[in-house]
């Protein structure tokens, strides 16, 4: 059976620049690699180090594609207009002329070839490529939308979701959220499939004993403790907070490793991001900004935390980070946000109301849990036991069965 998956056309696929989406397709295409139930197609925007990869892939063809040069300049231009008169997320302006060629050769692949079932990933402007060239009607009861975001616009593509042979979803919040988008008239079947880890990576024993070298890299001391963010550094994920609460827990022998740049593997820095660093300024050595780290490094970069700290200031649908720190069998600190409550328990995690007390809560919790070894210890073990569903295997069947039946 040939599965086409129509990738965002932002970052490639393997996921050589980073992302939480493009990791996810990854482990798709490496669990099939091992089961091998599927043909799988993949469509990608064109990276040379993603070329390399995917040529290693014996059960998954890739599709990349290349914008004109041309195209690649009109989006620079684009995004420098967006960025000089200070528009909040101009890093969502980077890509839009790019995209529609993307979304237009994408298009012309479907109606030019026969696939089975086609699953859209995430980005709703991507329903665009079954609207071309009599697509919706050649592929309908056989396309499918994996839902990771939050649906804000249709790009006039209402009926083809709604359409769907079926929604999956990476959790009920999110699936809620698309009801709510449809007015109570959403696509038939809306199925949740939970995102996962590979949770032999993540928390092995390679992991730890690179975890060492890793702090050796960054100069901290093996007495120190270390309080861990992972993520894009934008305004929602709650890094200012975290800043603001670290200097407020004002703990001794330990550090703040922030992981992550704005928009992924890019070179680009937001404004938000220079903000960031010069709030740390006042805090000298004591916080550690690492800026993008490749996906396969991440293990031994959780490894070497006592905690991680995942602040959430919006409705996060299922971050990978909340997985990723319980695989890794550290305690967590988190906010009642999105599908979060729904991946965590109290167990395993402190959850924080998103109010006007956060910053303060966040210091009283690291200092408790930094403070209390065996409290640290109890809830390490309930991390990794609650990560331990939320492993490949099943989510490849999972994903299989949805597709199958």
């Amino acid at each position: 059976m040939n599965i086409a998956i129509v990738t965002s056309g932002y970052l490639p696929v393997p996921a050589a620049m980073g992302g939480a989406v493009e990791a996810l397709v990854d482990n798709l295409v490496n669990e099939n690699e091992r089961y091998q139930l599927f043909k799988l197609i993949i469509f990608s925007t064109y990276h040379e180090k993603a070329v390399r990869i995917a040529a290693s892939k014996r059960n998954s063809a890739y599709v990349f594609i290349k914008p004109p040069y041309l195209l690649r300049i009109c989006d620079r231009i684009i995004y420098f207009i967006a960025k000089k008169i200070k528009i909040e997320k101009h890093m969502s302006y980077r890509y839009i002329v790019q995209r529609l060629h993307y979304i237009y050769k994408v298009g012309k692949y479907l109606k030019k070839n026969n696939y089975d079932k086609v699953v859209l990933e995430n980005h709703a402007t991507l329903f665009m490529a079954l609207k071309k060239y009599g697509n919706s009607r050649k592929y309908l009861g056989r396309y499918y939308y994996h839902l990771h975001n939050e649906v804000t616009k249709d790009y006039n593509c209402r009926e083809l979701i709604r359409n769907c042979k079926k929604v999956l979803g990476v959790s009920r919040y999110i699936n809620n959220t698309l009801e709510i988008f449809f007015e109570g008239s959403p696509p038939k079947h809306l199925i949740v499939l939970k995102n996962c880890v590979d949770t032999a990576l993540f928390g092995s024993i390679k992991s730890r004993k690179e975890a060492m070298n890793v702090r050796r890299k960054y100069g901290i001391a093996e007495n120190e403790k270390i309080i861990l963010f992972s993520g894009r550094l934008s305004k929602e994920k709650g890094i200012k907070e975290l800043l603001l609460a670290f200097r407020q827990a004002n703990i001794p022998d330990a550090k703040l490793v922030i992981v992550g740049g704005y928009f992924y593997g890019s070179k680009m820095e937001s404004d938000y991001e220079t903000g960031l660093k010069k709030l740390a300024e006042s805090m000298n050595d004591k916080i550690i900004f690492t800026g993008f780290v490749a996906y396969q490094q991440m293990p031994s970069i959780y490894a070497m935390a006592d905690l991680a700290v995942v602040p959430s200031m919006w409705d996060d649908p299922a971050p990978l980070t909340v997985i990723e720190s319980m695989a890794s069998g550290l305690p967590l600190i988190t906010t009642v946000s999105g599908g979060i409550p729904e991946y965590v328990n109290k167990d395993c995690a402190v959850l924080l109301a998103r109010d006007k007390e956060l910053v303060t809560h966040l210091a009283e919790s690291m200092n408790t849990l930094l403070s209390k070894k065996a409290l640290r210890e109890r809830m390490a073990e309930a991390s990794r036991k609650n990560a331990e569903g939320l492993n490949l295997d099943h989510y490849y069947h999972t994903f299989a069965h949805e597709l199958l039946n």
